[in-house]
């Protein structure tokens, strides 16, 4: 790698990056994603911004040179945001993506929110030999992501979480979202259904001793 200030001194005003997947070890811990996100952001101009698409494993960050990586990068940068993408964005390589968005040589404020969004359907679709394609849907879905992202509409908990990070959190929208949505009565329905069913699979394994205490039934404390 170039040595980041020598490249600073071209003042890019943004970075783009899609690096390496997977390669980082223990013994070679500069493989890591992170690695490479903490050179591109020390690489450019204070306040520049930079997006890079990267596995959602690399924003778990949970081996140890990892997590310091993710400090690092808080302590010298500040993290926007992470827009979790489709599944199939890579198409046939099995890799679950997401693109983070930071600000360089800004040090990340405890208190900054970021934006966490769950763009898995992003109107894009998988057809037969040719791969992922556009379907109708995909532009309005790209304008509302754009959107929310800059603040200029409101989007629900399952699409977009606000919220202060910390290093070793996972830096992603499944880890900050709960489902504040009350359950509907076709919700309710099923879950008792889903529970029936289990509770007769087990009764005809002779197992019915697994509902006793639960349905009230001699606990061995009682037997005695």
């Amino acid at each position: 790698m170039q040595n980041p200030a020598q490249v600073q001194l071209k003042g890019a005003t943004i970075g783009l990056m899609n690096p390496p997947y997977s390669q980082g070890t223990k013994v070679d811990p500069e493989q890591y994603e992170l690695s490479f996100i903490e050179h591109l952001l020390d690489s450019l101009t204070t306040g520049a911004k930079a997006a890079v698409i990267v596995p959602q494993s690399s924003m778990t960050g949970k081996s140890k040179a990892e997590k310091v990586f993710k400090a690092s990068i808080l302590k010298n940068h500040t993290l926007e945001g992470v827009i979790t993408c489709n599944t199939n964005t890579f198409y046939g390589v099995g890799v679950n993506p997401v693109i983070a968005i930071f600000t360089a040589h800004e040090p990340h404020d405890k208190d900054h929110v970021c934006k966490f969004i769950d763009f898995r359907n992003d109107g894009h679709d998988v057809r037969a030999h040719i791969g992922l394609v556009e379907g109708d849907s995909a532009k309005d879905k790209k304008k509302h992501l754009l959107d929310v992202w800059f603040g200029r509409v409101e989007a629900p908990s399952k699409f977009c979480v606000e919220s202060t990070v910390k290093p070793d959190d996972e830096w992603l929208h499944s880890f900050y979202y709960f489902n504040d949505e009350i359950p509907t009565d076709a919700d309710f329905e099923k879950a008792i259904g889903d529970y029936l069913t289990f509770e007769f699979s087990m009764v005809m394994q002779n197992r019915e001793y697994l509902f006793e205490d639960a349905k009230g039934g001699d606990s061995d404390e009682e037997a005695e």
